[in-house]
């Protein structure tokens, strides 16, 4: 009996000791300890992960899922993917704040978009979108602008990234340093991906100047990164080194280890360039052990490259030779997982622009449902024999109906985009594109048109073959996609030839872009593939007049411009002037 009532009081102590604990310790204050903690002292949030999980039957529900989403932060730092995205989908189950699921279900879209489920994460980002718009809270806003941001960057969609990073900007003055470094990060690095080095160089610069001042040295390290890599692309070779031994340097104490590999293997590349052959080695050397992950392709294709050029310029020409197989490889690999990402974001534009008039389909089904109805039952009065068979006859019809309209549907997607480029083919972009024309005109706006064709494309084939020409025909296009909006229609004509139909978009501003675009193609690198190969491309651009009520005249009169290029010499820009006249192509 003594010893029953020891037990007793053994285990009520225990209890009441556990309640004083929960009540004691500001978990709170300890989880946003955590938050900070992830991005400005690793080794101090490993501990606090631990101490947590040592305490988690003393935090509430709420709590836990915050832990369990802060937890997830530190694998995706880790590149452990699937076990962040199972964390999060825990966090899901446990949490009912809106803000904290708003943030749950943007970083599954990252986590997915590691995991290479480009559709499903899309959807996730397309919810929250929707979400966000009705939100009033501007903190919650500003850091969902930057998660958009982040995701978009992941998935090489680079003016939303700017568009994002641009809203998250403005809402984080004055509120939140911490974001606006985010946010100068993320437009820097568009500016980067964009292939603007100059610009990018400068944004890095002020983006690593303000975050220093800040203490926010995760940012820091990501800047010196972003201004090496910078530098690299502008041919200043001895800052690019400098910048990326330091950013290696700040990395390494946070253990972020995919940006770890990123930075040797631009070191690698800086080494080579700066002839010191030894160094280019050892830093390529430790990207090309990595594991054949997808998350370390871009890195170890830098690496393989490397490796290949050393050994060709030491003579070692079978090891070059095998360096270069694998660095092609990587390159296809690369090719498959942006055509990918290309494919799920065409997809879900195509998705949003086709809803209203999926709607408009609907209430016509509707109203032809309705009628069927009504005759139905004018028939029941006359002859319920007759009824039958009409009952009979429209079930068959409806689901005859809905099978067509299912297959029509499941069609409808593949015969959209052109096979070979991911882009708009002839019949679906000239279908899309008269209708926002057609919106325009409503509107009293303006809209032009970009035609342009390859120049010696017949040449290429002819000599090198159509995998040649090919392959060309994707490097034009994957040229040209970052440099247009969202609401841009970007479509393959046929064989070389391409247009770009742009709504709301005056000549001045559409020769402006098509000289982009000319310079882009211009400056595809060709190898190692086809170093004997040349790529440019004759445009020609010309905008709406009062008296144009569809497409039609546009057509002729931007392929006539286009065919003016071409005899003006190719590989120019030419607008549309009313003494020309279309010709047999050059």
């Amino acid at each position: 009996m003594h010893y029953f009532k020891t037990v007793i009081y053994g285990l009520l102590l225990t209890w009441v000791s556990g309640q004083v604990m929960a009540v004691e310790t500001d978990f709170e204050s300890i989880l946003d300890e955590l938050k900070v903690s992830l991005i400005a002292e690793p080794s101090k949030s490993s501990e606090l992960i631990q101490y947590l999980k040592d305490n988690v039957r003393y935090l509430t529900q709420e709590q836990q899922a915050r832990f369990l989403t802060l937890e997830s932060n530190k694998e995706l730092y880790n590149g452990m993917y699937d076990k962040a995205y199972h964390l999060l989908v825990s966090a899901e189950k446990l949490s009912h704040s809106a803000s904290l699921l708003n943030s749950i279900h943007l970083y599954q879209a990252t986590s997915l978009i590691a995991l290479r489920n480009y559709q499903g994460a899309l959807e996730a980002m397309s919810k929250n979108l929707s979400r966000i718009e009705e939100i009033d809270d501007v903190t919650i806003k500003m850091t969902s602008y930057l998660r958009l941001a982040n995701l978009y960057l992941d998935l090489e969609v680079f003016e939303e990234v700017k568009r994002y990073a641009s809203l998250a900007l403005e809402l984080s003055r004055g509120i939140s340093t911490k974001e606006q470094c985010y946010a100068k990060l993320l437009l820097s690095a568009s500016a980067l991906k964009l292939a603007h080095y100059q610009e990018s160089e400068q944004s890095f610069s002020k983006t690593k100047s303000y975050c220093s001042e800040h203490n926010i040295p995760l940012i820091v390290a990501m800047s010196d990164k972003g201004l090496g890599d910078s530098a690299l692309k502008l041919g200043k070779f001895d800052t690019a080194k400098n910048h990326l031994l330091s950013a290696l340097n700040q990395y390494q104490k946070f253990q972020f280890q995919l940006e770890l590999n990123d930075v040797n293997s631009l070191l690698a590349e800086t080494y080579l360039s700066l002839s010191d052959l030894d160094n280019a080695i050892n830093y390529a050397q430790m990207v090309i052990s990595l594991p054949n992950d997808i998350s370390h392709f871009e890195a170890k294709k830098r690496a393989t490259k490397v490796m290949a050029v050393v050994l060709e310029k030491r003579g070692d020409f079978e090891q070059a030779y095998n360096y270069l197989g694998d660095y092609l490889k990587l390159s296809d690999s690369l090719i498959d997982e942006t055509k990918a990402k290309a494919y799920a974001y065409q997809m879900a534009k195509f998705e949003n622009a086709e809803k209203t008039r999926e709607i408009k389909m609907l209430n016509q089904d509707r109203a032809l449902y309705t009628a069927q109805q009504k005759v139905v039952e004018l028939e029941r009065y006359n002859e319920s024999l007759a009824l039958m068979i009409l009952l009979g006859c429209s079930v068959g019809f409806v689901i005859f109906g809905m099978t067509m309209f299912i297959q029509q549907r499941k069609y409808k997607r593949i015969s959209q985009l052109d096979q070979l480029t991911g882009i708009l083919n002839r019949g679906t972009g000239q279908d899309f594109a008269e209708n926002l024309f057609i919106d325009v005109l409503a509107h009293r706006g303006v809209f032009s048109v970009i035609m342009f064709d390859l120049d010696y494309f017949k040449t290429i084939n002819d000599t090198l073959g159509h995998s040649a020409g090919d392959w060309a025909l994707k490097r034009v296009v994957e040229a040209v996609n970052p440099l247009l909006k969202s609401r841009d229609l970007f479509v393959r004509m046929g064989g070389e030839e391409f247009a770009i139909f742009l709504p709301y978009i005056s000549a001045e501003e559409a020769l402006h872009l098509a000289e982009k675009c000319r310079v882009a193609i211009d400056n595809i690198s060709t190898r190692p593939h086809y170093s004997e190969l040349s790529i440019t491309a004759s445009f020609g651009v010309c905008t709406s007049l009062d008296n144009d009520l569809s497409l039609d005249p546009m057509m002729k009169r931007v392929d006539a411009a286009m065919y003016q290029a071409k005899r003006s010499g190719r590989n120019c820009v030419v607008e549309y002037q009313g003494d020309m006249v279309t010709s047999e192509a050059c």
